[in-house]
């Protein structure tokens, strides 16, 4: 019976409590007939590019550890019902060309993409309890933490309006060096395999082709130990790889921001990801590069 009722409790703070897959998934639905630039990507777009400095109408559908998967699953639902759409931004990380489906940073939010985002995800089997149930979809002590999260300050919805992440200035680490350490050994995976990912990205380029839609990719603003401590080759293969995106398409812009000079130490949180000063800096940019 504790059991029970801790998965039944569990359940229905899952079903009923609204967080940023619910609701990112209802605020772009209801511009749909006025959006112009869609963001997509992981954490890096998430807490850097902010739809409110922008002068198209922009909506931003990154998420926290969002792979190329559901950025194409999240493109291929939603472009045909926002018939106003120009430009797609695309942030690739690090680690976004070589990342491997059903990773550990999927196993178990494609579960949340699937219910709460309403996707479709082929990796899910349909003999999954997990794809029925969201309780057994994380760990127990994982779903603890996050409903003391919603007791303590009534929601556990962490993105504004117009999708942009919330951080404040608890989130700025003091030593960016030692972190840059520990992050770039996190995103190693000593793969040079983009194989899967750029056919992915491949065609999202031609959806948006057949609308006429620009795609612009970009790599951001990352603190200087971060970037040199990287693998260099695969730095370059990265960067080759995106550039005959660029040349091969004509509706493709790359920009590689990953060492903008005009980015200083403190526009950055951490490692690889952008304070909201930063983010104000850097989407300003973005969006003369849009308008030009």
């Amino acid at each position: 019976m504790p059991i029970l009722l801790a998965w039944l409790a569990t359940e229905v703070f899952y079903r009923t409590a609204e967080n940023n897959y619910t609701y990112k998934t209802e605020r772009i639905i209801s511009e749909y007939n006025e959006i112009e630039t869609l963001v997509c990507g992981d954490s890096h777009a998430f807490f850097g590019i902010d739809p409110e400095y922008f002068t198209s109408k922009t909506f931003n559908i990154a998420n926290v550890s969002q792979s190329l998967y559901f950025d194409e699953l999240l493109l291929k639902k939603h472009i045909d019902s926002i018939p106003k759409l120009k430009t797609v931004v695309l942030n690739i990380s690090y680690f976004t060309l070589s990342v491997v489906d059903d990773s550990s940073e999927d196993r178990w939010r494609k579960y949340f993409y699937q219910q709460q985002m309403e996707l479709e995800v082929p990796m899910i089997s349909k003999c999954d309890p997990r794809k029925y149930s969201l309780a057994l979809a994380r760990r127990f002590d994982k779903s603890v933490d996050l409903f003391k999260e919603y007791l303590k300050n009534g929601t556990i919805v962490s993105t504004y309006e117009n999708g942009f992440g919330m951080q404040d200035e608890s989130n700025i680490v003091a030593d960016k060096v030692a972190i840059s350490k520990l992050i770039s050994k996190k995103h190693e995976d000593n793969s040079v395999d983009f194989k899967v990912n750029v056919e992915r990205l491949q065609q999202m380029i031609d959806i948006c082709k057949k609308r006429d839609i620009e795609v612009i990719l970009i790599e951001m603003p990352v603190y200087k130990t971060y970037y040199n401590l990287l693998d260099s080759n695969k730095k370059q293969k990265i960067n080759e790889t995106l550039l005959n995106l660029k040349r091969n398409n004509s509706n493709v812009q790359f920009y590689d921001f990953s060492q903008e000079q005009s980015f200083k130490d403190t526009d950055l949180r951490d490692a690889d990801h952008l304070t909201n000063e930063g983010a104000v800096k850097f989407s300003k940019l973005l969006n003369r590069i849009i308008e030009q």
